[in-house]
């Protein structure tokens, strides 16, 4: 056991001497450092979008003014919440919500058109200064003044050479160079590309769906109808869809007032709702509540699964990269005249085992650090689900299974290394193991959405996906019989495997040439078991 100890200490500290190991430690944190804040500079640094409206009915412009004075809107409630949740004095106590995407899509969704104006009416009469007015107490002294969003939607001039009351084909023709990027269009003493072109037909009108008009609709070869949104931009949908909901918003309060419906009755109808409780029958009498923090605990497991997959990666590379460079150097014979093949072998997988653990502590020490000294909002998400994760019974689930897992694989892959004089060899007999190690990620979304159907528990049974199923399913309580039984079969399956490595570790670690094929291995295994 010393000699195994003393092999286990000598294969950690070469592998964490060296930059490789480093660059994985520190790559980690650096990108999840870069994605928060790249993409939080890039949700505030997306140009202004120029369009063009011209409605030649007349009838629609007011809607299409109102869903752009909408989107700006909700850009300035969401800012203005970020401001509160980054500026507040006390984060452990203040009670702002660390969801406020949500809350407003749902408070802005649930207004129909005249409510929004009146939103706009509240914030343009003082509503925010009022609201920061009354935000003050709870903001740090050193807290900055709160700026808000330009408008990323503008409406654009039409060129003069462009005829708005032309017919809709001609205008297109005459503004396609535009919408293709070949010309700009004139804004103030600058010029810019068009975004978008919104142009509503003089006869729109008769391409309302109406109940009794849909049949007549479903015919092929119609060609463009209703409203026309010309954009060569096909990912940035917040403008088109914007414009449909206030459109047909408008039009719903034309039939009404066609049909002698009182409107104000239709909206108060509108708002009538029924809420409704998820409950999980699985919590205790009185909390079945479904929380916030219930729903991060049923997706937190893939997390842990990915964790897995990436430590078991890196554990594999310094596996197979010291075995062969051992091998080609001939340093494994000197070992292997004071040790034996079973010493050495434990001693690569104890060492290089405790060299994967260091560098995921060394992560989640530096996910703290990351948390702790840059909060904003999408961080208190973060310190909600690690809250979550720290108390609930993930974390032992998550390290059997890892233990479980790095010992069923690496000592397959350490067997892989002895029989290989070079890294190209190894990664032609690595490949089928690749593909049994991307079964589970590719259906781990699918597992975590229905973790006990029959997908997830013929999975379980399987010893190779067993630690990364398990594990998806361990937040959604498995049957007994599913946690008792895989864990029988993956031990003894890992301690088979771990037998049958260390056979061919044996007899392939002196062997020099091409590695065997499959039919010279299983021969290998036989005489090995003779």
């Amino acid at each position: 056991m010393r000699v195994t100890l003393l092999i286990a200490w000598r294969e950690y500290m070469e592998n964490v001497k060296t930059k490789g190991f480093w660059i994985g430690v520190l790559l980690v944190p650096i990108v999840f450092f870069l994605i928060f804040h790249v993409s939080s500079r890039l949700a505030t640094a997306t140009p202004t979008r120029y369009y063009l409206l011209i409605d030649q009915s007349g009838d629609y412009a007011a809607a299409v003014e109102t869903a752009i004075r909408r989107e700006h809107q909700r850009r300035v409630m969401l800012d203005f919440m970020r401001y509160l949740q980054e500026h507040r004095r006390d984060t452990e106590t203040a009670s702002f919500s660390a969801e406020p995407a949500a809350q407003l899509n749902q408070l802005l969704d649930d207004y129909d058109n005249d409510e929004v104006a009146a939103l706009d009416s509240w914030l343009n009469n003082g509503g925010l200064d009022y609201a920061l007015t009354m935000a003050q107490p709870y903001l740090r002294d050193d807290a900055p003044g709160f700026t808000e969003p330009r408008p990323q939607f503008v409406e654009a001039s039409v060129p003069p050479e462009v005829d708005p009351d032309a017919d809709a084909e001609l205008v297109v023709e005459q503004l396609r160079p535009y919408l293709n990027g070949e010309r700009r269009i004139n804004v103030g003493d600058d010029s810019a590309s068009l975004f978008a072109l919104i142009l509503i037909p003089e006869n729109v009108d008769q391409d309302i769906v109406r109940p009794a008009t849909l049949p007549g609709l479903m015919t092929p070869d119609s060609g463009p109808r209703g409203v026309q949104y010309w954009a060569g931009n096909l990912t940035d949908t917040r403008l088109s869809g914007a414009i449909q909901s206030s459109i047909n918003s408008a039009i719903r309060q034309q039939e009404y007032a066609s049909q002698g419906i009182d409107v104000a009755a239709v909206r108060n109808v509108q708002r009538t709702r029924l809420p409704l409780s998820r409950l999980d029958p699985g919590k205790a009498e009185g909390d079945e509540a479904v929380s916030l923090a219930d729903t991060f605990r049923q997706w937190a497991p893939m997390g842990f699964v990915y964790l897995i997959f990436i430590s078991l990666m890196q554990s594999v590379q310094y596996l197979l990269s010291n075995t062969i460079e051992e091998k080609s150097n001939r340093i494994i014979e000197v070992l292997l005249a004071s040790v034996t093949p079973g010493e050495l072998m434990m001693g690569k997988l104890l060492g290089i085992g405790i060299t994967g653990i260091t560098t995921i502590l060394a992560w989640i020490v530096a996910f703290f650090v990351f948390i702790r000294l840059y909060q904003t909002v999408e961080t208190a998400m973060i310190v909600q689900v690690l809250d979550v994760l720290l108390s609930s019974d993930l974390i032992p689930y998550f390290i059997f299974y890892y233990l479980s897992c790095y010992a069923l694989y690496a000592g397959i892959f350490l067997a892989i290394g002895s029989l290989c004089n070079t890294l190209k060899e190894a990664q032609s007999l690595m490949m089928p193991l690749m593909a049994v190690l991307v079964v589970p990620i590719l259906t781990m979304s699918f597992i975590a959405q229905d973790p006990n159907g029959t997908l997830a528990r013929v999975m379980s049974w399987i010893p190779l996906f067993t630690p990364f199923t398990m594990m998806n399913r361990a937040a959604a309580q498995p049957p007994m019989i599913d946690i008792v039984g895989t864990t029988i079969v993956l031990v003894l399956t890992t301690a088979a495997v771990l037998w049958l490595s260390g056979r061919v570790f044996r007899q392939g670690i002196l062997r020099s040439g091409q590695p065997p094929r499959i039919i010279e291995l299983w021969r290998m295994l036989r005489r090995s078991t003779d």
